[in-house]
């Protein structure tokens, strides 16, 4: 009969704070043009499952995992990055230095690159904050509205 089972996705709520500061970054940069957005970098980090356990099956070792994060940008792909274990702010921070700060003034050679990350707890991490901070000479960084995507 073509019967299929579906589970529920579970998506979190948006309260009005979460609208009205997405739509404050939406009208921040609704004016920004297609080259304004080949100026920006953005990262993000991926679990890919190596082996898929459902109801119908297992795998005997358990299945395993890899974890990795990259920088890429409209001009080229920053180096993948495998990270051995789950990101923290401590961890985030020690790719920060050696893999985005030598991405940007390749690829923004100009001086006018930016860089846009998500809001993980990672990124929105103390540490990782004051280093942005610390290194807004070499690039911008962009804050992504919390709850975003």
């Amino acid at each position: 009969m073509g019967s299929q089972s579906h589970s529920s996705t579970r998506v979190p709520l948006l309260t009005a704070r979460h609208k009205a500061l997405l739509l404050s970054w939406a009208l921040q940069y609704y004016h920004w043009t297609v080259d304004d957005f080949k100026r920006v970098a953005w990262s993000d980090e991926s679990r890919f499952q190596l082996y898929r356990t459902d109801a119908r099956g297992t795998v005997q070792s358990g299945g395993a995992s890899v974890m990795v994060w990259d920088v890429c940008s409209w001009r080229d792909m920053g180096p993948l990055i495998r990270l051995e274990t789950t990101l923290t702010g401590d961890r985030y921070l020690s790719i920060l230095p050696d893999h985005l700060h030598s991405f940007m003034p390749i690829v923004h050679s100009d001086g006018l690159g930016q860089f846009q990350q998500d809001n993980a707890t990672p990124q929105a991490s103390r540490v990782a904050t004051k280093w942005l901070q610390e290194h807004s000479y070499d690039f911008r960084h962009i804050h992504w509205p919390p709850k975003s995507l």
